[in-house]
């Protein structure tokens, strides 16, 4: 950590910024999926797809300080996705009967989110805000199915609708201690409409992942970090975050055949409801070398995987992760040595799953975490 204060809103003038993106993309994917064997054999399926995307996008940002202590930031941005998918699907035994017509299916999404934000600050050492912003993500196509869809079913599954988001979050940031100790806290609030979830269901999605939309969606937390410089030598970090996800409404048609356990009052994957971490350092100095051991717990509590919350690919209890380093490098020079080791206990924990239980395959995997796993690196600088 930096000693110093919180940072400089004097500046009297505007400061922004105009920009934009474009983005083009094609691919050619070809997948052959062997699914279970009706007889006399192995079913075979082909979930051929090309996908042509483009999007563009323009977008502006300007800051202003007033009196030295209150700072306005407005901005906004106009994104166009457009999609396209040209799906080549069909068994095998039956290679011209295709499971959706065999044609190019576009689209285009777009959007204009605006965002704002107003901070003050108090004195050197304390600093407030609010923000507020909008998000979108585009709609698409899915392009895998494991049978031949009504044209019911192909107008309610194969397009999925674009997910946007409204985010309000509220904050701090202190500088504490003889600006040794810096504090910062937060607290949002982010509803989404149209969530884009991701599961395996029954046909005609079968076994392949399936992307629709969940109606309405919640994420709200708060979160809280310190960094701690007591002396030059000495650095202690550590932060504690909370969230309380749910799947407020399901808005999905019931062509979509909702696999068990898909319903309202879930949690949305990959959201813990409690994150810390803590992390401790210091640097020895001797023979115009420094030495900094590094000591990181992090800690996450049980977590899930899938929109279903399905307990077999879950991560059903916290568990605590121990990362340690040693660095070393001369006062002034240009290398640097780094040797570690993460998860020192060896610890087995998940990262991911995916589940498809409801289907005739009724599988379900787990992908863990590494295991203990050494590392030493040199950095030389020209």
């Amino acid at each position: 950590m930096e000693r110093g204060t919180a940072g400089n809103l004097s500046t009297q003038r505007p400061d922004g910024r105009i920009g934009s993106l474009l983005l083009q993309e094609r691919s050619n994917d070809i997948a052959t999926v062997e699914l279970n064997p009706p007889p006399p054999g192995i079913q075979r399926d082909s979930d051929n797809n090309v996908v042509d995307n483009k999007s563009w996008a323009l977008f502006t940002q300007w800051t202003y300080t007033f009196l030295e202590r209150l700072g306005v930031t407005a901005g906004a941005r106009y994104t166009q996705d457009n999609k396209g998918s040209f799906p080549d699907q069909y068994d095998f035994a039956a290679p011209a009967v295709k499971q959706v017509p065999l044609r190019w299916y576009r689209d285009t999404f777009s959007a204009f989110t605006p965002s704002a934000s107003v901070n003050y600050r108090w004195n050197k050492e304390a600093m407030t805000y609010v923000s507020y912003s909008q998000g979108f993500k585009g709609g698409g196509w899915n392009s895998h199915f494991n049978s031949v869809l009504t044209p019911a079913q192909q107008s309610a599954l194969q397009e999925f609708k674009p997910e946007k988001a409204n985010s309000l979050e509220v904050g701090a940031k202190l500088d504490l201690l003889g600006n040794t100790l810096r504090v910062n806290l937060a607290a949002f609030d982010s509803r989404y409409t149209d969530m884009q979830i991701t599961y395996r269901g029954p046909a005609p999605a079968g076994v392949a992942p399936f992307l629709t939309n969940a109606g309405k969606a919640t994420i709200k937390g708060a979160e809280g970090e310190v960094i701690w410089a007591p002396t030059r030598d000495w650095n202690i970090d550590a932060s504690i975050g909370h969230l309380e996800s749910s799947i407020d409404r399901l808005g999905i048609t019931p062509l979509a055949v909702i696999p068990p356990g898909l319903q309202a009052g879930n949690q949305l994957p990959f959201a813990p409801r409690w994150q810390g971490h803590v992390g401790i350092a210091y640097t020895a100095r001797a023979f115009s070398l420094r030495s900094t051991p590094r000591l990181d717990a992090s800690y996450q509590s049980a977590t899930f995987f899938d929109a279903t919350n399905t307990p077999e690919i879950a991560q059903l209890g916290g568990y605590t992760v121990l990362n340690a380093s040693l660095t070393i490098a001369p006062e002034v020079g240009p290398w640097r040595l780094l040797f570690g080791v993460n998860n020192v206990t060896d610890k087995i924990y998940a990262v991911a799953g995916n589940s498809s239980l409801s289907t005739g395959s009724g599988y379900a995997e787990i992908a863990y975490a590494r295991p203990r796993e050494y590392f030493g690196t040199l950095t030389y600088e020209f």
